[in-house]
């Protein structure tokens, strides 16, 4: 009996050796990237992440095809007039990074990346937003866009289309207003506008009920005090991000931002830590280091306001 029982135990540990160095060659290929394409098509199958950016290449479309299991693809600053329409070949896409090239619409069968989540676009001074609505709306899992530095002023009156959108980032372009089509958004959780010149947030901001996440950072414009009305009205937003906005002190009301758990006020003009923080009820985490404190860093320490911070 002694004797079955030991092969029974060899037999289980060597399948079990087996499934572990299995999982571990899996994770080392799922996290191998590439940047050489030719290197890439010895072995197409088993590549999971290809970098081709800042190469200028040029792209058969009948290669695409090969990279049956392609995860991630980056073809950033290629200089590309046009997108491959290869490129829709990739069925296992998930994240694609165009940033930096020079087209102006995406190709009409982009649609056909269907597991496509997240996508980067950029930079791209040519890029016609408006035209690319439709096609940008027929990717059913597109969660994340990527539309940053790209010169913008306003957006499509049709962009509620991208109705799946989870998080948008629309940091450092040249809106002096927020357009009113991003309230429209009401699936989104995380939004970017870091780095643009408006002051009020559009009243109907207050529709973006699902709102986790929101950056304001960069904005000198910003006016913190005539925006508490509509930051509190936002009744999922945990986490806001003000930072390097000049800020010298808060609104009086700050406690109106009673959801609020983790508050970035880094590289601000505050000398002193802002009074009426303690009266943010669900705080956990504050950030204020890159501010130019009075007071000795180690005295400010001693200090028990209920939350975490960093100095």
């Amino acid at each position: 009996m002694k004797k079955y029982s030991l092969i029974l135990l060899f037999v289980f540990a060597f399948l079990f050796g087996n499934v572990n160095a299995q999982s571990s060659v899996d994770s080392i290929q799922l996290n191998k990237e590439f940047s050489d394409l030719d290197e890439a098509l010895k072995d197409p199958e088993n590549v999971y992440r290809l970098n081709l950016s800042n190469q200028e290449l040029q792209f058969p479309d009948t290669i695409w095809s090969k990279f049956t299991n392609l995860r991630y693809l980056s073809l950033k600053n290629d200089h590309l007039t046009q997108i491959p329409t290869g490129v829709s070949y990739l069925k296992n896409l998930i994240v694609l990074d165009l940033s930096g090239n020079d087209f102006e619409v995406l190709p009409t069968n982009f649609s056909q990346l269907t597991n496509l989540q997240e996508l980067y676009l950029n930079d791209e001074k040519y890029f016609k937003f408006d035209k690319n609505i439709s096609i940008l709306s027929s990717l059913p899992n597109l969660r994340s866009l990527h539309i940053e530095n790209d010169g913008l002023t306003s957006l499509p009156e049709d962009i509620s289309k991208l109705s799946h959108l989870e998080s948008l980032y629309l940091n450092n372009n040249n809106f002096k207003q927020i357009p009113t089509g991003v309230s429209s958004l009401k699936t989104l959780k995380l939004l970017d506008l870091s780095g643009n010149d408006f002051k009020v947030l559009p009243e109907s901001f207050t529709n973006l009920t699902n709102l986790q996440v929101l950056f304001l950072n960069d904005d000198k414009k910003f006016n913190f005090k005539k925006n508490i009305g509509i930051l509190s009205a936002l009744p999922s937003l945990t986490s806001l991000h003000i930072e390097n906005d000049g800020l010298k002190s808060l609104p009086k009301d700050i406690s109106r931002l009673s959801h609020l758990e983790s508050l970035y006020l880094n590289d601000n003009k505050f000398k002193q830590i802002p009074t009426g923080l303690n009266k943010l009820e669900s705080l956990q985490y504050l950030d204020v280091h890159g501010n130019k404190f009075i007071l000795p860093t180690d005295d400010m320490k001693t200090k028990d306001l209920g939350f975490k911070i960093r100095y």
